[in-house]
């Protein structure tokens, strides 16, 4: 707990909103209100809905134009979200959500559309020093446009994605998060396709 409301309280001061938990953050960015839920499902699995379900309403009724759902949540290490992850994933939209990211697993897994919105179920890690030595370095900057006409969300659909290394160096970790070049970029690329196709399939 001091932990918690530490790091709270010194984000704050420097400017930085912090979210998570019971705390929702609305912030104003060009004009428009973003709202942003933080849940962390492994505390409680499915039973973690009625709290996500709670957040993304008070989101929208603080004046949120858009709703991002940041969930810590899913297997570690699993290339693959599990059926809690999708299924709360979509319960998220369908209260309201535009869009879901994911963290916990420490590997990237897959972006599934649906309803028209994006699921990016894990980022992987990304500036980590819990490993010295990860077998798994991949991941990635994920980034989405939202565009609003007279307050209306009208298209939510151009993302960009920057495949990255969580360590400028292969043979270990250096805590110095790197776009991937060349081949190894590629490479990245191709994991996150292949795994967003078998979401959709």
């Amino acid at each position: 707990e001091p932990s918690y409301a530490d790091t709270i309280q010194n984000l704050e001061s420097e400017g930085i909103v912090a979210f998570g938990n019971e705390r929702v953050a609305v912030m104003d960015i060009k004009g428009i209100k973003i709202g942003l839920v933080g849940i962390n499902e492994t505390a409680s699995g499915l039973e973690c809905q009625t709290e996500l379900i709670a957040n993304i309403n008070q989101a929208i009724e603080q004046g949120s134009e858009a709703v991002i759902v940041s969930f810590h949540w899913g297997d570690l290490e699993s290339t693959v979200p599990d059926d809690v992850q999708k299924e709360l994933a979509h319960i998220a939209i369908d209260n309201g959500a535009d869009l879901v990211l994911g963290h916990h697993p420490k590997t990237l897994q897959g972006i599934e559309k649906y309803n028209g919105k994006n699921i990016v179920y894990s980022l992987g890690n990304f500036c980590y020093g819990g490993e010295f030595m990860p077998t798994d370095k991949d991941t990635m900057i994920y980034q989405q446009t939202f565009t609003f006409h007279d307050g209306v969300l009208v298209e939510d659909d151009v993302t960009n994605i920057i495949p990255c290394k969580m360590s400028s160096l292969d043979e270990y970790n250096d805590y110095q998060p790197t776009p991937a070049e060349g081949t190894e970029a590629d490479r990245i690329l191709q994991k996150i396709n292949e795994q967003s196709a078998a979401l959709a399939s």
